[in-house]
């Protein structure tokens, strides 16, 4: 306790020598974030200043120099932002040392997002009080699990001031699953473990299989990330480490977007550091709350290179909650990611998981679109506990009798190369 409470003095002290950005990042997120006294005021501001900037400084945003309002502004997306690096980078940072983020490549080519530090300090303050409301704070031992290699791997000073322990999601097999166990069951210090969703998924395979008691165990928080939670997932977590588990929507190139609240089944969006359109799918216009619609995001503290409208290629429902606030109810996934039925309903992967949810002795499982009627499940069972028409049958209920689905038994399915799993494909392009 006494480590953790030094290396959060030492963190805030730091910041204040070097002028408290990052504490003056926080104060603003927290005054926005609980609607204080011209909350509303504070966010159009943050949005005109961004604007006005892009316009003046962003050799891309000059023609819209005269907007009236965001609407003015075109749809980028992440082509966009690649092919347009050089003219979306602002002039006044054309020769400065930037803050590099990269994303993971998972569906295409990396795309490199050049911060200023700022930016950096407004993404760092983010984690902080988003951390917070999770349920982790600066200085707590926390567990990271992800794809680590020499370009982002901590050095061992910068894990010992950050109380971190890294493990790779790329070697989570049987041998490190056990070891991890041991971890968690030694470390009762350990408050926090961040972690993408589909290791989760196999984290709890493994608590399950074991049959753990929660007793043994003093993890606080489980975080989210990167991809869609599966509500079993959260359940056997829950059950068997007895924490909470909090789902996390975030991405490289921008920071937290939303998280879930703690007390309620719906993302709180991070409005004081984006300003997030939810659009309908085939047209620019704002989608109706319930509506499954398209997460478009200006980016209110990137000053290097002004990102604004941009389609994030992720869909979601959104609603107003009791405090008529919008907030996100459920994210579905990656436009990319969605299938079909065979009456060209887009169904998403939770759909599928959904399916899944109830059934046991499954590794791992990858639904494939061939065709409009053409499906491919792929499988890994411990032990061949359902038949393959079992399968078929389930799986005709939800796309269409018409469907034709074949089912093949494999060892394992490989993780992509930044350590995320994909559980449906579309190969399938349906007429327009």
């Amino acid at each position: 306790m006494v480590g953790e409470l030094i290396r959060k003095k030492v963190f805030w002290t730091l910041d204040k020598i070097k002028g408290g950005s990052i504490s003056s990042h926080y104060n603003d997120i927290k005054y926005i974030y609980e609607q204080r006294d011209g909350y509303e005021e504070r966010k159009s501001t943050h949005l005109k200043n961004l604007l006005d900037y892009a316009v003046t400084n962003s050799p891309y945003y000059k023609e819209y120099e005269g907007y009236e309002g965001l609407s003015d502004f075109p749809i980028i997306d992440k082509q966009i932002l690649r092919d347009s690096k050089n003219e979306l980078l602002s002039n006044l940072y054309k020769n400065n040392n930037l803050h590099k983020k990269s994303t993971s490549g998972s569906t295409g080519t990396p795309l490199i997002m050049e911060q200023n530090q700022g930016k950096r300090d407004r993404v760092l303050a983010e984690l902080i009080f988003f951390g917070e409301k999770a349920g982790f704070y600066v200085g707590d031992r926390n567990a990271f699990l992800r794809v680590w290699t020499k370009e982002n791997r901590n050095s061992r000073i910068s894990l010992l001031k950050k109380n971190m322990i890294e493990i790779d999601v790329l070697n989570l097999n049987d041998k490190a699953l056990e070891n991890f166990d041991i971890l968690l069951r030694k470390d009762k210090k350990l408050k926090c473990i961040s972690a993408y969703a589909s290791s989760l998924d196999q984290i709890s395979r493994y608590l399950e299989d074991n049959d753990v008691s929660k007793e043994n165990y003093n993890v606080e928080t489980i975080i989210s990330t990167a991809e869609l939670l599966k509500e079993n997932t959260r359940k056997i977590l829950q059950n068997r480490l007895g924490c909470q588990v909090v789902s996390r929507y975030s991405n490289q190139e921008n920071g937290i977007l939303a998280q879930e609240d703690i007390k309620y089944s719906y993302f709180l969006i991070n409005d004081a550091s984006y300003y997030i359109e939810f659009l309908k799918l085939n047209s620019n216009k704002e989608a109706k709350p319930g509506e499954l619609a398209r997460i478009v995001v200006t980016d209110l503290f990137n000053y290097a290179t002004p990102v604004i409208r941009y389609d994030t290629g992720d869909l979601c429902r959104y609603e107003l909650n009791w405090n008529h606030k919008i907030v996100i109810k459920n994210i579905e996934g990656r436009i990319l990611d969605f299938i079909y039925d065979t009456s060209g309903n887009m169904l998403s992967s939770h759909v599928i998981s959904r399916y899944m949810a109830d059934l046991r002795g499954i590794e791992q499982y990858q639904f494939i679109q061939k065709g409009k009627n053409d499906y491919l499940f792929k499988i890994n069972m411990k032990e061949k506990i359902y038949k393959d028409n079992f399968f078929v049958e389930r799986f005709k209920g939800l796309l269409g009798n018409d469907a034709n689905i074949n089912i093949e038994h494999v060892s394992g399915i490989p993780l992509l190369n930044s350590g995320k799993y994909r559980h449906t494909i579309c190969e399938y392009e349906p007429k327009k």
